[in-house]
């Protein structure tokens, strides 16, 4: 017997979920083709799995996977600015990263679905729930499930909540009737390319990952040179591309209450940040999507926003730290903002660096900003 798709929609809403929908589980053959490319072009990340085949097929997820049910929990948050307030530099954090971690909300509320279906049937079945950290291209299944398009960006957008939805998937082993696949189109309006801050959409639907200003927010190591001061000052994740995007205009904020509340705020003060220890961090930051990345990454973009504030008022601070700071990779960053920030504190600590600092690649970064001063 094949489960109906509509006691499913019922069984979802009667839990909170909006939008669930149903996707067979045959391989995406046809994206193939895009994601050999991707490869070849070098445009895969370290954080996705690198074999097509297994990003188009569950089979690897689940064996006897039959069907693969996807759900989108939204999480926009309503605008808070502080940028009235005038006690330092402020940053900008994404929306998907201001509220709760939305991996445990979609994680919950993916498992609670799943247990109710079996309640309501009378009969169990093998499921396994992913969110975000699935190999499946979760956009392209939920497209296929009906819930929402595909935007040029890349980005899934729902009819409803825009592009600011958390996609989950669960691969069962059972037979569900799928859902009719969305067919409305993007409206092409080329907004998200005209205005990427890096240029990274490539054209629509092909992005570098190694451009994307989201993506270096979360990636470890040395934030590129050339593409700093395009940060500005976003010190996790970007939203420009969702922000100038038609489909978004007033979308209402989202339902659930444990993403509405700001765990990590809109626009945050930097110079607090640089001194934030473990216990505030993990009582904060870490509750949120932003905290997997670790302390040391989001202090690496603040020293990078503070540069790029144009606040003399970091200089004594970003000195400090590039005196004493025992992370190579956070002194070597904070010798790029001091050079950017600029007048003869700066100066002072940098040439102080550029002679003394134990670490080679601290020292030169410290001389490209002393002759850039």
């Amino acid at each position: 017997m094949r489960f109906d798709c509509e006691k499913l929609s019922d069984i979802a809403n009667s839990i909170g979920l909006e939008q669930v929908g149903v996707a067979s589980a045959e391989p995406l053959r046809y994206m193939q083709d895009r994601l050999e490319r991707r490869r070849e072009e070098g445009r895969n990340t370290p954080f996705e799995e690198n074999d097509p085949l297994r990003r188009i097929s569950p089979d690897h997820l689940l064996p006897g996977c039959r069907s693969i049910i996807t759900i989108t929990v939204p999480y926009s948050i309503a605008e808070r600015s502080n940028a009235a307030l005038s006690y330092g530099p402020r940053g900008k954090v994404a929306r998907c990263a201001q509220g709760i971690d939305y991996h445990c909300i979609v994680e919950t509320k993916a498992e609670k679905l799943a247990s109710e279906v079996i309640k309501a049937y009378g009969r169990g079945f093998n499921y396994r729930v992913l969110s975000d950290r699935s190999p499946l291209l979760e956009r392209e299944l939920a497209r296929k499930s009906g819930l929402g398009i595909v935007g040029e960006n890349c980005t899934l957008i729902d009819k409803k909540y825009g592009s600011f939805v958390a996609i989950g998937t669960i691969v069962v082993d059972e037979d569900f009737e799928p859902s009719p696949p969305a067919d409305q189109p993007c409206q092409k309006c080329g907004k998200c390319r005209e205005q990427c801050p890096t240029g990274a959409l490539l054209e629509p639907y092909i992005i570098d990952p190694f451009r994307c200003i989201s993506y270096l927010t979360q990636a470890g190591g040395v934030f590129p040179r050339e593409l700093r001061q395009k940060l500005g000052n976003r010190i996790y994740g970007c939203d420009t591309c969702q922000d100038v995007c038609p489909h978004n205009d007033r979308v209402p904020p989202a339902p659930h209450q444990e993403i509405a509340f700001p765990f990590f705020p809109a626009e945050p003060l930097l110079l607090p940040l640089l001194q934030i220890t473990r216990h505030e961090f993990e009582l904060t930051i870490n509750l949120t999507s932003a905290g997997w990345r670790g302390k040391t990454n989001l202090q690496r973009n603040t020293i990078l926003a503070l540069g790029n504030s144009g606040s003399r008022e970091a200089v004594p601070h970003l000195s400090r730290i590039l005196e004493n700071d025992p992370r190579p990779l956070i002194r070597l960053h904070t010798a790029w903002s001091l050079g950017r920030l600029g007048g003869s504190k700066a100066l002072f600590a940098l040439q102080k660096s550029a002679e003394k600092d134990p670490e080679q690649a601290v020292r030169e970064e410290a001389l490209f900003a002393l002759e850039k001063s």
